[in-house]
């Protein structure tokens, strides 16, 4: 029993350092993130501009609001893939860990969360900006109202873009072609939940309560143990040459 509890303390312990290995060289490279939000930020205002530009005085619908957001974090996600382990394949650092005594289960959960957090914060800069922008006609939520639509619109979503993303970085890190294959992967992999996605936000966004939206939060759960499921099950061969 106590084998078996300082193991997994070891591995958490592993788990965190990973972890925070990667979020350190994201920090030391933030023109790198920010030039990804940079390119999200000019997306939504070349958008509402021309929305705008169109429909004067029209605030914007949100089914075009919602489209407009999760279009762009779609795009988004190609440029954060790259950084998962496509960099760590062309730095070399690669062969460091798996030579390490880390799992390669552990590895991948720690790319993940890596993938949740980046794609997190991202999403939270280029919401609050479209907002502002923007200016969709949404009706104002209750606190359990915007709750919901925090934890099941955006987290469970991002969850599963991760879980996607991290496997199609895994997937393609030693093709040649790797700008061409990234979303040429990625495409029928999150083609299946991009209608429950915005089908869910837009829904949530209107006030409906959870049991109106339990058809897509069960698929997208289900689509996130799937991948996740892939990801772990072929961890050995993604992370062998």
């Amino acid at each position: 029993m106590n084998t078996k509890k300082n193991s997994t303390k070891s591995e958490l312990k592993l788990f965190i350092t990973i972890l925070q290995k990667d979020i350190k060289s994201e920090i030391r490279q933030f023109n790198d993130i920010f030039s990804i939000m940079l390119f999200g930020i000019i997306s939504i205002f070349i958008f509402s501009s021309s929305y705008n530009t169109i429909n004067l005085g029209v605030r914007m619908p949100i089914e075009i609001f919602v489209i407009q957001i999760w279009m762009i974090i779609f795009f988004t996600l190609i440029f954060i893939m790259i950084k998962l382990f496509v960099q760590e394949k062309e730095k070399g650092t690669l062969y460091g860990l798996t030579s390490s005594p880390v799992s390669n289960g552990i590895l991948l959960i720690s790319k993940v969360i890596f993938c949740f957090i980046l794609l997190c914060f991202i999403e939270l800069v280029l919401i609050l900006f479209s907002f502002f922008i923007s200016i969709p006609s949404i009706q104002a939520l209750n606190f359990n109202g915007f709750f919901n639509y925090i934890m099941i619109g955006i987290v469970l979503p991002t969850l599963d873009l991760s879980i996607c993303g991290t496997l199609v970085s895994a997937l393609s890190m030693y093709s040649k072609n790797k700008s061409f294959v990234l979303p040429l992967l990625l495409f029928p992999i999150i083609l299946p939940i991009t209608s429950p996605i915005i089908s869910l936000n837009i829904r949530l966004l209107e006030g409906e309560i959870i049991s109106m939206v339990i058809i897509e939060i069960l698929f997208l759960m289900a689509h996130a143990i799937l991948m996740f499921s892939i990801l772990i099950f072929v961890s050995e061969e993604l992370l062998s040459e």
